[in-house]
């Protein structure tokens, strides 16, 4: 299977035993039980996404890694949330399956235009060993309470050979409200991310922070706020404000750091400092 424009995606029912199509158009595992993913927020993170710089430069870091380091076969990316990952690599022309727990989410996706979206929790989807191809974690691996061992089942149900693909946020000393509001688990340093990822049968290919520019900020109006009592709880205007870059010379600099960043990982050279850290790593 190839992973260019045009290529063709595996029927889900020859490599998971426990997926059904479902009246939404997605797959779906019988007797699912809805994840409910920050079920009372009141932000309207489809709309964020859509315009937000954040998930805009986020979706360029990845692109540009996934060319240098390209999968072969389709890509898998659990906790698809509402696509916008999946969007970008699908609209790049990668063959993508958008693994989404909470309903709400894998219906959000597939109205973006998933071609291919599964409604399960990874372990219920009854995925046959070897059969995830690549698989990709943006802004996941944080919520997960068992990290080491669910990257040994990701290892298990990949082929040797087969890509992996791992963002997270970085640096306990950015622990924030905004962590919390966010359900993350933890933050990492990267050489704790590729130590776990090492130990689950990966060997690393490359890895790197990224968004260096707003690790002061992040320092400065989220965690140190937040040890003092003096960080707001999340709103929708909050939400909305901190992914807007409003014109002005303060903008200007973090724009041009984040193109700086794009150039770096084009060239596959590393950011030493920065408030998410991924890696590539290869499946041995």
């Amino acid at each position: 299977m190839t992973s260019g424009p045009g290529s063709s995606l595996p029927d889900l029912r020859q490599i998971a035993d426990n997926l059904v199509p479902s009246e939404e158009g997605f797959w779906v595992s019988p007797g699912h039980r809805d994840f409910k993913f920050v079920e009372s927020e009141k932000t309207d993170w489809l709309r964020i996404e859509e315009t937000s710089y954040w998930y805009s430069h986020r979706n360029r870091c990845f692109l540009a890694l996934i060319r240098l380091f390209p999968p072969r076969g389709a890509i898998f990316e659990i906790g698809a949330g509402n696509g916008s990952v999946a969007l970008a690599l699908q609209n790049a022309g990668y063959s993508v399956i958008a693994i989404e727990p909470t309903v709400r989410l894998a219906v959000n996706a597939k109205k973006r235009g998933i071609h291919n979206v599964v409604c399960s929790a990874l372990e219920n989807a009854g995925f046959k060993p070897d059969t995830l191809s690549n698989v990709g974690m943006f802004d996941v691996l944080e919520h997960i309470s068992s990290d080491a061992e669910y990257l040994k089942t990701l290892r298990h149900l990949m082929p040797t050979g087969g890509r992996f693909y791992c963002a997270v946020p970085a640096w306990q000393f950015l622990w924030s409200r905004e962590d919390e509001a966010a359900e993350h688990l933890r933050r990492y340093s990267l050489k704790e991310l590729k130590r776990k990822v090492a130990n689950a049968g990966f060997a690393i290919e490359y890895s790197t922070y990224y968004f260096s520019a707003l690790l002061i900020p992040i320092l400065l109006f989220r965690a140190l706020p937040s040890r003092l009592g003096l960080r707001k709880q999340r709103t929708p205007e909050l939400s909305v404000n901190e992914h807007t870059l409003r014109p002005g010379f303060g903008s200007r600099v973090v724009q041009a750091v984040l193109n700086w960043e794009i150039d770096q990982l084009v060239s596959a050279k590393r950011c030493i400092l920065g408030a998410s850290c991924l890696v590539v790593a290869r499946a041995v």
